[in-house]
């Protein structure tokens, strides 16, 4: 641990260890969904929301933001759905940041998942709907009872589940330009002692994109030796199938059971084209050609969990027992043909095979008490994951050994953690926590008979300390220290193929990245009107980034290759200014707003320098009650700089406008625009001593969906859209939608 981390320990610890009165456990609660409950309208009818219970809002630890609010959620993926949530952004490719931080953990019901691995993560959030998500939680600082992995926090997706009694169910069908179209079915069923959920979804998804690149090579001196221009179109399929049941069983009075299933397969295709053409340090053309890809990548998700609860006699004794297994398979093929025309007329092939198996099972056993006044919870975790991944390459029908790898690795975390909430006086609630993790990492490269055993053990205090100024506002503060594990891919030092002038490699010495982060915010709600301040800090140490260089190989056509590794640079900071506001700006019309203002600093000394930069990121969201049976709703938003370490990213930004019409009390329709702008496009700028590179791709824009949604047995489409205009139903969350909007 760094020295600021043994100090906010310190603090912890000192700060629990006083006061006398009890509080509520609130930050220990679960992070599934309570029992149905009705919530008081405000002309003093009964309103049903349409998943049930009212989800927690600002809980000591996270911030919960009401996906099922949003029109679109039915034909939105959870790409969408992120994307509307506070300082959380998806680019065009799939990538997430929380406050332009991409080190996010993406956890699924409150557990790491297969699915959201960093393989697969990009692919899984264009895939997976956004009508399966009830809400998404947001923790910069996780607490203690969390992995510690990942600096830039966690973002939780909570699956619906609907406990109201008797059955229920939806389906949703929508059709978009360009062949898109997809299909959702859930249902549930509810009696004395058994919740039985389940859903089944469809979707097919199609997208265009374009890609310009411009890469120059430097010499010693900073001048150009060679260059190297592309330009690409190409054409995106993703068939997305998924299923879920689950079961939940109240044994006894204070015992519940619970058992789910889960399964996947997505088909991913690819064709582009891209015209290619390399020049000299004179500028004269050295090398023109076009290139022809083709790519398949299919890939299948299971996973079952089981979850024992028990209540104690004591009030706030709790005992739960959660096993949970996954698997990931995937196969990739990617074709490529280069037809050249200059200087002499050439046909070249490649074929690259890759092959992933990942195989996941966590463990954990959480146990929270009352002691006196306070509120203890333990907990251990047992995670372990058993990878292999085989490449093999075949250039012009011959096997390419120096692209052909065969690599695992067995990877086992055992973690433990306690947390201690105390009340001190009527003002103050503080909650301090300490997690130890073992890491054993054992990985194989059978390819070359080469082994590896890395081994470690690190504690990530935290801290969260809430003041009360008075019943509508409070203060919060938050530390925990957070790790960046490099991932096992990233210790293997074989070469694997990315694209005809891009191979990355492994680093077998690198160290974790470990992280202070650090939070102050002021909160205020009043009636419908809530907003958040909030400032933040954090200092990393090890940071992990990637580097790039020339290999003194070339392509068959004299075009130069690009190596991408990752290096341990030093260190880096960043902070900003983060606020939130949401409340009615008329009787009809509904603002949600959320603004950055953020400096990032890294210390690239290898490099030859530090790396700084000042962005502006924001988003607002408009909700309008057209008449009693149409609403609308309007979403910006635009990320900030991002730094690399080896160049940056450029900002960019996107647009969605969605409508809702009510033609029956259970019968639906809405109309989605996306992209209405045309403004997603990112730029990704790599500028070192021996590498320029400025590469510039964007995805179609302006897709539009219309779909209808039929809900039966429960709520009625209308009843919800009411419930939705009018505000009621409980509060919302600063920067997020009201609860019952």
């Amino acid at each position: 641990m760094t020295g600021l981390s043994s100090l906010v320990l310190l603090g912890a610890v000192a700060g629990t260890a006083h006061g006398q009165t009890a509080t509520a456990p609130a930050a220990q609660a679960e992070t599934s969904q309570p029992p149905a409950q009705q919530t008081d309208a405000k002309d003093g009818q009964t309103t049903t929301v349409t998943v049930t219970g009212q989800k927690p809002v600002n809980r000591i630890d996270r911030q919960t933001y009401d996906n099922t609010k949003n029109i679109d959620a039915a034909t939105g993926n959870a790409a969408d759905a992120l994307n509307k949530v506070p300082s959380v952004n998806v680019d065009p490719q799939g990538n997430v940041t929380l406050r332009g931080n991409s080190n996010v953990q993406i956890y699924v019901d409150g557990k790491p998942s297969t699915m959201m691995s960093a393989d697969n993560r990009a692919a899984a959030l264009q895939a997976m709907s956004s009508g399966d998500i009830s809400s998404v939680e947001v923790m910069t600082n996780p607490g203690a009872q969390y992995s510690s992995e990942g600096s830039g926090g966690i973002i939780n997706l909570v699956m619906n589940k609907n406990r109201k009694p008797g059955g229920y169910g939806s389906i949703t069908t929508s059709v978009g330009t360009d062949g898109r179209y997809n299909t959702n079915l859930s249902g549930s069923y509810h009696k004395n002692k058994l919740t039985v959920n389940g859903g089944l979804s469809y979707r097919n998804d199609i997208r265009g994109g374009s890609v310009g690149t411009r890469l120059q090579r430097l010499d010693s001196n900073g001048n150009v030796t060679s260059t190297t221009d592309t330009d690409g179109t190409g054409i995106g399929t993703v068939r997305n199938l998924s299923s879920n049941f689950s079961v939940d069983y109240n044994a006894t009075a204070t015992d519940t059971v619970t058992a789910s299933l889960a399964y996947a397969s997505r088909q991913f295709n690819i064709r582009g084209d891209s015209n290619n053409a390399a020049y000299n340090a004179a500028n004269a053309p050295t090398a023109l050609y076009g290139r022809h890809t083709y790519v398949q990548q299919p890939n299948e998700n299971s996973s079952g969990a089981f979850t024992w609860s028990h209540t104690g006699d004591t009030a706030g004794e709790t005992l739960k027992v959660d096993y949970r297994i996954s698997r990931s398979t995937g196969t990739g093929v990617t074709e490529n043909t280069t037809t050249y025309s200059f200087p002499a007329a050439l046909t070249l092939t490649d074929m690259q095979h890759k092959s992933t198996d990942l195989h996941n099972q966590v463990l954990s056993v959480d146990y929270n008490r009352q002691l006196g006044s306070d509120q203890l919870s333990t907990g251990l975790q047992i995670t372990r994951d058993d990878s292999q991944t085989i490449n093999n390459s075949i250039v012009n029908g011959a096997v390419n050994p120096q692209l052909t790898s065969d690599f695992a690795y067995v990877q086992t975390i055992s973690a433990a953690y306690a947390t201690l909430q105390h009340q001190i006086g009527e003002k103050w609630t503080v909650l301090g926590g300490l997690r130890a993790e073992y890491l054993n990492l054992s990985t194989d490269l059978i390819s070359s008979g080469t082994v590896g055993q890395v081994d470690y053990t690190k504690l990530s205090p935290s801290f969260f300390a809430t003041y009360a100024i008075d019943a509508k506002s409070k203060l919060r503060f938050s530390y925990s220290h957070r790790l960046q594990r490099p991932q096992p891919s990233d210790l293997n030092p074989f070469v694997t193929y990315q694209d005809a002038q891009n191979v990355i490699a492994g680093n077998p010495n690198l160290k974790p990245q470990e992280t202070d982060k650090m939070d102050l915010g002021y909160e205020v709600t009043a009636g419908y009107i809530s907003y958040v301040l909030r400032g933040y800090y954090q200092q990393d140490a090890h940071t992990i980034t990637s580097y790039s260089t020339f290999l003194p190989v070339s392509t068959p056509g004299g075009q130069a290759v690009i190596l991408t590794t990752k290096r341990n640079f030093g260190s880096g900071k960043a902070g900003g200014l983060e606020f939130n506001y949401q409340g009615p700006l008329s009787k009809k019309l509904i603002l949600s707003a959320n603004g950055n203002l953020a400096y990032k600093e890294l210390d690239t000394s290898t490099l030859g320098g530090t790396q700084s930069a000042t962005t502006l990121s924001g988003r607002v969201m408009l909700m309008y009650k057209a008449t009693p049976k149409d609403g609308m709703q309007f979403t910006y938003f635009t990320s900030g700089k991002q730094l690399t370490g080896q160049g940056y990213v450029t900002p960019f930004s996107m647009g969605n406008f969605s409508w809702k019409h009510n033609f029956t009390p259970k019968l639906a329709s809405v109309f989605v625009l996306n992209d209405p702008f045309r403004s997603s496009k990112v730029k990704m700028v790599t500028d070192t001593d021996l590498v320029h590179s400025v590469s510039t791709r964007g995805q179609q824009g302006q897709v539009i969906y219309l779909g209808l949604t039929y809900n039966f047995g429960g709520a009625s489409s209308a009843q919800q859209g009411q419930s939705r205009m009018t505000g009621q139903g409980g509060p919302g969350g600063p920067g997020g939608r009201p609860s019952g909007y």
